[in-house]
């Protein structure tokens, strides 16, 4: 993965082993150096510096179609989340893709990464702690199913709505040349557009889905629109909840908010379809590690990952049914079994056991159970599973 471009962000001099140790987080433990990074503090000089980066990726900025480009050539959208562990800088990232058809979306590609975000929050700078989760999905994508990759990302996050108009979203795609869109849960207040600017949007009332209003600054400038998704009415507010669309990049402000308006199932979640399906797996991942987190080797939720990966939810079942059959201890290891007591599904456990032959039977449990109806229906054949495994093996 290219970093070069980061080369001038001056991560407290650990800039180079941070940013490979934070991609290479998502295939392997987190090294010591990172570890150090944790109780690091963040410079005023170093936020001047990714200030500049910010402002000369804005400078880049394509707030506008693409010329001959029109929304009905959408055929394929992308959701990026990342979601995190509680009480930890350890996350899950995740790239979900769904196929237009008709009115209806359907995934057709998933894929989750493990990172640590060692670098603290800070409000505007979220891309330190996400771009290298983004970049590392958008390569697996293209290395294991390049034929599925999206017209269009949702990002988890803010485009143009942002104090120097270039968030997360209008980072990755910008630097990838992508078309991206912002989709952001809560409403972010800066010097241009402050709290009562804030107050005045929340408190428009937005009647109908697809209702709609401008966020827009003091100065005038228009960051996005904040947009009831959904019919659905949230507890104790006049109007329903409502998401905060802002153009990434190659987009204008009104297709990116009619692109996200294409995404919501009715009578759903207010979340666009992509997003929503991306946090779920990695809600499920999370839910899965929680139940060894406290007995297992960080390896074990790398293994979590690549289940959730590899394997469709009939495959799962067929492997909870085989380790039943096999009556062994929860703390037996896979490699422990003998190869003649399990003679079914042959290729799908060469698959699996062949990589975590140190798994034990309560962490495969754990990590095969994982609750996952929505992705039923992906097949390795479809995704080409089987390369994508492969990929993933190489790259740990």
């Amino acid at each position: 993965m290219d970093m070069s471009y980061l080369l001038s962000l001056g991560l407290l001099g650990h800039r180079a082993v941070f940013w490979r140790g934070a991609c290479a987080a998502a295939t392997r433990p987190v090294t010591e150096h990172v570890q150090n990074l944790e109780t690091a503090s963040v410079t005023s000089f170093q936020l001047k510096e990714w200030e500049c980066l910010q402002k000369s990726l804005r400078s880049r900025l394509r707030d506008w179609d693409d010329e001959g480009w029109t929304i009905d050539d959408l055929r394929r959208i992308g959701g990026l989340d990342i979601g995190f562990e509680d009480g930890t800088n350890r996350a899950t990232a995740v790239l979900v893709v769904c196929e237009l058809r008709g009115c209806h979306l359907k995934l057709i590609y998933e894929d989750s990464v493990d990172v640590d975000m060692a670098l603290p929050y800070i409000s505007g700078f979220l891309f330190v702690r996400e771009i290298p989760a983004y970049e590392l999905l958008l390569q697996r994508l293209r290395d294991s199913a390049p034929d599925v990759e999206p017209d269009v990302f949702l990002v988890d996050g803010s485009g143009l709505f942002h104090p120097r108009q270039c968030g997360s979203a209008s980072h990755f795609g910008i630097l990838h040349n992508l078309r991206t869109v912002g989709v952001a849960k809560k409403l972010l207040c800066f010097e241009d557009f402050d709290r009562e600017h804030g107050q005045t949007v929340e408190e428009k009332v937005l009647s109908r889905p697809g209702d709609s209003t401008p966020l827009v600054g003091t100065s005038g400038f228009i960051y996005g629109f904040a947009v009831r998704t959904s019919a659905a009415r949230a507890k104790g507010q006049d109007s329903s909840r409502r998401v905060y669309v802002s153009a990434g990049h190659r987009f204008s402000q009104d297709t990116a908010k009619n692109v996200v308006l294409m995404c919501n199932v009715e009578g759903g979640s207010y979340m666009p379809e992509p997003i929503r399906l991306a946090d779920l797996t990695g809600r499920a991942i999370e839910r899965a590690w929680k139940q060894i987190h406290s007995t297992s080797k960080p390896q074990a939720r790398q293994m979590i990952m690549d289940v959730s990966n590899l394997l469709d939810d009939k495959q799962r079942k067929t492997l909870v049914a085989i380790l039943d059959e096999v009556e062994a201890e929860p703390c037996a290891v896979l490699s422990s079994i003998s190869a003649d007591s399990i003679k079914r599904k042959q290729a799908t456990k060469d698959e699996l056991f062949d990589m975590y032959p140190d798994a034990t039977m309560l962490e495969l449990r754990a990590a095969l159970k994982m609750e996952k109806p929505w992705a039923t229906d992906l097949r390795k054949a479809s995704l080409r599973h089987q390369q994508a495994g492969r990929a993933m093996r190489l790259s740990r």
